[in-house]
């Protein structure tokens, strides 16, 4: 009995153990699952979209992604003339590592379409390589008044109109929409807010037709104004005419191009991008800086010069990496001393960088640390940078409202422009590559 007890207990063990074991397995096999999933997106993001290259010009580039290879047709590579050192030829394609540093030229400029891989044969993810033409750029770094013309009358949001003693209508309820933009009423066109009331008061209570830019389309919009207790005759929506502000002005280029913000003009109220119907670049002053803390940043206190006299350039394009347009004053036009090689997101290191900008009557030139960038970034948050100048945090506390726009320098290349502050640290923010704003 004691025999027979004793090896049933061993054979139990033994079972015991062989599940111990499966499940010692699958927990190392679902582990590693988890990390080789893991380590895949990791490098997917790592992995920039597009790939600039200036012609002519020699890039030394080192992404410093292990096991990634960049699979281009060949016949791509010869039309744009693109030389890449250690590329190996597989079939119709050339083929060549993002591990290691590179060195690669292109002589024409075009488009080419790549593919990356793991390891050589894992399909990861597709990328651009664009070929562009050699530019130069005078960067900045002073502050310009801004003044927007919108595209139309911003519509804010819808509200209520008190009629009578204790009865309200919203006639523009469900009709009119946060983000809309409305140009004519009844086919005539209105730039400002008082052209409305007018239009309204001579329409009376009759239906008006409102034309509006929605999104991407244009759509009529049918409402029947109410009179409002005081006499006048309303729709009820909150309207935004033009915005104006102060901003830096981050480069000129050879042909008077310019960029400014590195991120767009967006509506305080809905934080919406507003519609550029034309705009103007204008002379600023700064009266003092307030100084910003963690929690409460900054901001460029000053004044802006308008009038045509004053007139610098003009706004173009207002879009979500900066505002564009054309210098014409003299003064700020492109100078040749004072420009640099316009750098890729591959120029881009960790480590010290300066930033140009004007917190008094002149720009001055203020140390900061690059401490992480993200190549794959297609937005206005591509690095984050870390101030260290102590003249600068003694000024300013860091980076404060209106330093947007800020070129951003390193080795002798104009490589961005900050865009951004931590609220909750005013000494770090964001700033963007230089390649999204051109």
């Amino acid at each position: 009995m004691y025999s027979r007890h004793k090896r049933q207990s061993y054979r139990m063990t033994q079972r015991q153990r062989w599940m111990y074991r499966s499940c010692l397995l699958g927990v190392l096999i679902a582990v590693m699952a988890f990390t080789a999933v893991f380590w895949y997106f990791e490098m997917k993001d790592r992995i920039p979209d597009e790939i600039v290259l200036f012609q002519n010009r020699m890039e030394n580039i080192d992404f410093g992604i292990p096991f990634t290879q960049v699979r281009v047709d060949q016949s791509e590579a010869e039309v744009a003339q693109v030389s890449i050192d250690h590329a190996q030829k597989v079939g119709k394609h050339i083929q060549f590592s993002m591990g290691g540093p590179l060195a690669v030229s292109a002589q024409k400029c075009g488009t080419m379409q790549g593919e990356v891989r793991l390891f050589g044969w894992i399909p990861c993810k597709k990328i651009k390589i664009d070929v562009r033409k050699q530019t130069k750029v005078m960067p900045v770094g002073r502050a310009v008044g801004l003044y927007i013309h919108s595209d139309g009358l911003m519509v804010l949001g819808t509200g209520k109109i008190p009629v009578t003693r204790g009865n309200e209508k919203m006639p523009s309820y469900n009709k009119l929409q946060t983000g809309d933009y409305i140009y004519e009423i009844n086919g005539q066109p209105v730039v400002t807010i008082q052209d409305v009331t007018k239009l309204l008061q001579k329409n009376g209570a009759g239906k008006v037709v409102l034309s509006v830019k929605r999104d991407s389309a244009k759509i009529k919009v049918r409402i029947s104004p109410v009179q409002a207790q005081n006499g006048t005759y309303q729709i009820g929506a909150w309207l935004r005419e033009d915005t104006e502000g102060i901003g830096t002005l981050t480069f000129v280029t050879e042909e008077n191009e310019f960029a400014a913000l590195g991120h767009g003009i967006t509506d305080a109220d809905t934080e919406l991008l507003i519609r550029l119907q034309n705009g103007g670049l204008y002379p600023a002053g700064i009266d003092h800086v307030v100084k910003g803390r963690n929690g409460a940043p900054g901001q460029l206190a000053g004044f802006v010069e308008l009038g045509r006299d004053n007139k610098l350039g003009d706004i173009q394009n207002n879009t979500s990496l900066g505002i564009t347009g054309v210098i014409s004053n003299e003064q700020y036009q492109f100078q040749e001393s004072k420009s640099c090689e316009a750098g890729c997101k591959q120029d881009v290191k960790k480590g010290k960088a300066t930033i140009l900008c004007q917190l008094d009557d002149k720009v001055q030139e203020y140390e900061v640390e690059i401490e992480k960038i993200n190549l794959s970034s297609e937005d206005n948050k591509g690095m984050e940078i870390h101030v260290t100048d102590p003249e600068l945090l003694k000024k300013a506390g860091g980076i404060v409202q209106g330093m947007s726009g800020a070129p951003l320098l390193q080795n002798g290349k104009c490589i961005g422009a900050v865009t951004h502050v931590f609220v909750r640290d005013v000494t770090r923010g964001y700033a963007t590559f230089l390649e999204n704003m051109l």
